[in-house]
């Protein structure tokens, strides 16, 4: 089983959606966010799930869809890296911590 590490990136996102969620009820922003936690955990056992994120620019970036959120991550030497989790109506390419996984 590979390790999971969240960047701050994605610390900062979780918060975030919890503070938008939160604002029409706290209760559902904590479940949402845990939610989010816990489908992110499948990584550990499958940290190659997932679609290819632009595969012509990034060719280790996934992405685990939940609900109207991406996650995206990158796995190498036994490390899954939770890069961003954002909501899917973004365009991936406008992301800038993203454009550090270009190869």
């Amino acid at each position: 089983m590979v390790r999971l590490n969240f960047t701050l990136q994605t610390q900062s996102d979780l918060r975030n959606i919890y503070e938008y969620i939160a604002s029409d009820s706290p209760t559902n922003a904590k479940r949402f966010v845990k939610e989010l936690k816990q489908r992110s955990e499948i990584l550990k056992k499958y940290p190659e799930i997932g679609h290819l994120v632009l595969p012509e620019r990034f060719t280790k970036l996934r992405q685990l869809l939940y609900k109207s959120y991406r996650i995206v991550c990158h796995f190498s030497d036994d490390v899954v890296t939770i890069i961003t989790i954002h909501h899917q109506t973004r365009l991936i390419e406008n992301i800038p911590v993203i454009k550090g996984y270009e190869e």
